[in-house]
């Protein structure tokens, strides 16, 4: 009997480890907003969709300050943007011309959104710390 509980207990276990289980190319969300889950824009193409051959541009803010973005340069057109967000004590914030896009002060993770780059300059800054971390991206 005792044998019988053990497996089922085991059995269960692992099921539900299963089913929270996520692919490998999922999203990782870290916190909770007023709206739902932090992270990644619900407009993002997901793999196989007309849109997944995007562009990609990756950026990072971490608890060194760096506040990054992979091309300060780029053409005008539509871009997959990843940032990594391993800190919670600086966001990582796109702005400028039809562009607002922002990772949260506490939380972490990988965020991923769907954008479309016009002509002109897009400013980058951690928000707490606007004066000192910053950069621009200028767009062709």
């Amino acid at each position: 009997m005792a044998v019988s509980i053990v497996a089922s207990v085991a059995l269960v276990a692992g099921w539900l480890g299963m089913a929270q289980a996520a692919p490998h190319d999922a999203v990782v969300h870290s916190g909770a907003h007023a709206h739902g889950l932090i992270g990644e824009d619900p407009t993002l193409a997901r793999s196989g969709d007309r849109l997944s051959g995007l562009t990609k541009l990756r950026g990072k803010v971490n608890d060194n300050r760096d506040l990054t973005l992979s091309d300060y340069r780029v053409s005008a057109g539509r871009y997959k943007i990843i940032i990594r967000d391993s800190t919670k004590r600086h966001n990582w914030h796109i702005f400028g011309n039809g562009v607002d896009k922002k990772t949260t002060v506490r939380g972490k993770g990988r965020w991923a959104w769907k954008v479309r780059l016009r002509s002109g300059t897009y400013t980058v800054v951690c928000d707490p710390h606007v004066k000192s971390m910053h950069f621009t991206v200028t767009v062709n």
